[in-house]
């Protein structure tokens, strides 16, 4: 009599989530999208990332010219409320904090789930004579991009430059401290294509949610942008209007 094969083992399903957040964090992956057959050899193997999209490091002197604040939602972790002009951050060779960005790291240090106190006890404990090595990040995380409109995109390439030119868009927003108030987040990329003069510019459109009154009550604004890829690698945002209430209210050209 033949012995039954045993059924595949498959983890549990805690284990399996715990796959999966360690397999996701800091990837460069897309809501619905995938490359197409000649580029899926090359996607299955991308290079290693010291860090998730959004998140950056600078390395400023004392005072730092930020004004730190609670986030919201009682998750702990800080984030910066002002950027004090020529003060360290602002006038940093490369740097560009803006107000939003959440501070991530105080060196090594992982201070993303402290309260206020404590990170502020670990910054003015720090010798005053060397300069702080900050990672922030946008505190956007993963966007999501429907498949209808991931399809449009031809390339990771083309997918990664569409991100990033939406996170952009979120900097700028966030350094005019305009009437639309604070950008909370990015709902979802309603809206991407164009990429053109060899993958240099490109369009984008967003719901983004905003707020007046530290998350109170809140809003939602459609946001259309245009991108231009520079040599070194950063992101010129060329236009960018923002319509409230779904596209619907009044609408700002903000450039």
């Amino acid at each position: 009599m033949k012995a039954k094969k045993k059924p595949p083992m498959m983890p549990p399903p805690i284990l399996s989530l715990v796959v999966a957040s360690l397999l996701c964090r800091g990837a460069r992956s897309f809501s619905g999208f995938r490359p197409p057959p000649s580029s899926r050899a090359a996607a299955a193997t991308p290079p290693p990332l010291a860090m998730a999209l959004g998140d950056y490091s600078v390395e400023l002197s004392r005072p730092l010219g930020l004004v730190l604040q609670e986030r919201d939602g009682g998750s702990g972790g800080v984030r910066v409320k002002e950027v004090a002009e020529g003060g360290a951050a602002a006038s940093a060779p490369g740097a560009d904090v803006v107000p939003g960005d959440v501070l991530l790291n105080i060196g090594e240090d992982d201070v993303s789930e402290l309260d206020f106190d404590s990170v502020m006890d670990r910054l003015t404990s720090l010798d005053e004579d060397r300069p702080v090595r900050l990672t922030l990040g946008d505190g956007l995380g993963q966007m999501d991009m429907p498949k209808n409109i991931a399809k449009q995109l031809k390339t990771n390439e083309e997918a990664f430059f569409i991100d990033a030119v939406v996170r952009q868009a979120v900097r700028e927003l966030r350094k005019r401290n305009n009437k639309l108030g604070d950008l909370l987040r990015v709902d979802v990329i309603i809206g991407a294509g164009g990429v053109q003069d060899e993958g240099r510019r490109g369009q984008a459109r967003f719901f983004a949610i905003f707020s007046t009154d530290r998350c109170v009550t809140s809003y939602s604004c459609n946001v259309s942008t245009t991108g231009i890829r520079q040599g070194n690698g950063s992101i010129e945002i060329e236009s960018l209007s923002a319509t409230k209430d779904e596209g619907l209210g009044q609408t700002y050209q903000l450039k």
